[in-house]
């Protein structure tokens, strides 16, 4: 029940690692971040609470209780993390995928070179998110939808579930049969959080789909349109001008398409002037709204976008 937890934190240091080995199985079962902050308290996040870890692995809410991570558990980590292959690319974005589809988050101090991020050196901090693989979830789309689940934006805050959802649509679409074939499915997993390929292999149940990992999703939904033939394209986080420019103009064509976009609530949705400008092409069929972190990977609501939102 909680290997994706000991997965995670085998990137970590044997002392952090160790500590964190010994927490109660409950607590590993809904944790969902792991910070490591130089000369501060360990901490550890799950769905609703945050802890202080000691050097016995028991939970605190007293910082003096603690173990306090130390400049050389970070550097250990890194060592580790460079140990990893092609991450130096990811580094400079400032967070690492790993094996299983876990991402660490580094805060440090960026390098610079012709205005551009080259790489993030003297590392402070360490975020790891710990990702979860929860089969079914998708279900109460499929129940509402049905099989009419293209042209659909999932909304969420962040930690609420969208790249577990949309792993599970991929899985039950690229699976689904309609007139005798199955629907190509293509997902495009920029940040290698869906599928999680490694050495070629996905290490999620993404059903049959074919994935381009780690492309842009302008290069990726390109490349998918001349050259895999999809019925539909999922990709996660459209989080720029750019990821929205390349949405529409694919929804414009005739691409089908699921993706996820980030906000809170239905009032941030109408505030979001890249969530307005995507929902007013009329292109898309459906929204689904996410609840919280508090209760990741689930549905609030489902709206059909020619109704009221």
């Amino acid at each position: 029940m909680c290997k994706d937890f000991l997965s995670a934190i085998s990137n970590l240091n044997f002392k952090i690692r160790e500590v964190l080995y010994h927490i109660k199985d409950e607590i590993k079962k809904n944790t969902q971040e792991i910070c490591i902050k130089v000369n501060k308290p360990l901490t550890i996040f799950t769905n609703n609470k945050s802890f202080f870890i000691s050097k016995n692995g028991e939970l605190s809410y007293k910082a003096d209780e603690s173990l306090i991570a130390t400049q050389e558990d970070i550097f250990e980590t890194m060592k580790i993390l460079y140990n990893l292959s092609s991450i130096h690319d990811k580094i400079k974005n400032g967070f690492i995928t790993l094996k299983d589809g876990h991402r660490v988050g580094l805060c440090g101090t960026a390098t610079i070179s012709e205005g551009k991020i080259i790489n993030v050196s003297d590392v402070s901090s360490i975020n790891l998110r710990i990702s979860r693989e929860i089969k079914g979830c998708s279900d109460p789309i499929f129940d509402i939808l049905g099989t009419n689940i293209e042209n659909t934006i999932v909304i969420g805050a962040p930690s609420s579930g969208k790249t577990t959802i949309l792993r599970d649509i991929s899985r039950r679409i690229s699976t689904t049969v309609l007139n005798g074939h199955l629907v190509k499915t293509v997902v495009i997993d920029e940040r290698g959080e869906i599928a999680s390929i490694y050495n070629g292999i996905p290490q999620k149940d993404i059903g049959f789909c074919d994935v381009l990992s780690n492309f842009s999703k302008n290069e990726g939904i390109s490349r998918a349109i001349r050259t895999l033939s999809p019925q539909i394209i999922v990709c996660d986080e459209i989080g720029n001008d750019e990821d929205l420019n390349i949405i529409n103009e694919s929804l414009s064509c005739g691409v089908k398409m699921i993706f996820s976009m980030h906000a809170n609530n239905l009032d941030e949705i109408s505030k979001s002037y890249r969530i307005r400008n995507i929902l007013s092409s009329g292109l898309l069929k459906n929204l689904v709204l996410l609840n919280d972190k508090s209760n990741p990977g689930t549905i609030k609501n489902i709206f059909k976008i020619n109704h009221k939102i």
